[in-house]
């Protein structure tokens, strides 16, 4: 079962603005992994798959805590909570496919490690400044 649904269903949730703040390190976190910044630093990769439960679970609460704000019936919870995380896992499929094909295509040419780079780089900079953004208003608030 998953956070969101446990989340939910029990009542259980975290801050929205910690929640963001992660959601930011997550990014940060595909963009160094991207890169091979680990490895280089660290001399090892981080498992990925763990990196993923863990980011997952904190992203479930998150929007358990959201959901709940809605105060929606208990009889249409699980029901609406199905229908969003299909629509979800549907909306994901719909983004990747397009952007597995353009990237393909993109890694043809010889520029693409340094476009690649830039591009991780650019995205790892947004992660960051989600991340302070939100943890300024998790303390200001």
């Amino acid at each position: 079962m998953s956070t969101l649904m446990l989340g939910s269903l029990f009542g259980l949730g975290l801050n929205s603005y910690i929640v963001d703040a992660v959601i930011g390190l997550s990014v940060v976190y595909k963009a160094l992994d991207n890169v091979g910044a680990f490895k280089q630093v660290l001399g090892f990769r981080p498992n990925t798959k763990a990196a993923v439960v863990f980011f997952g679970f904190i992203h479930g609460f998150g929007l358990s805590t959201q959901f709940q704000k809605l105060e929606i019936p208990s009889e249409i919870l699980i029901p609406n909570l199905l229908s969003f995380s299909l629509g979800v896992e549907i909306g994901q499929v719909l983004a990747l496919v397009p952007m597995l094909i353009i990237i393909s295509f993109w890694r043809r040419f010889r520029s693409f490690p340094r476009q690649a780079f830039f591009a991780n780089m650019a995205v790892m900079t947004v992660g960051l400044i989600l991340v302070g953004y939100q943890l300024t208003g998790f303390f200001t608030s």
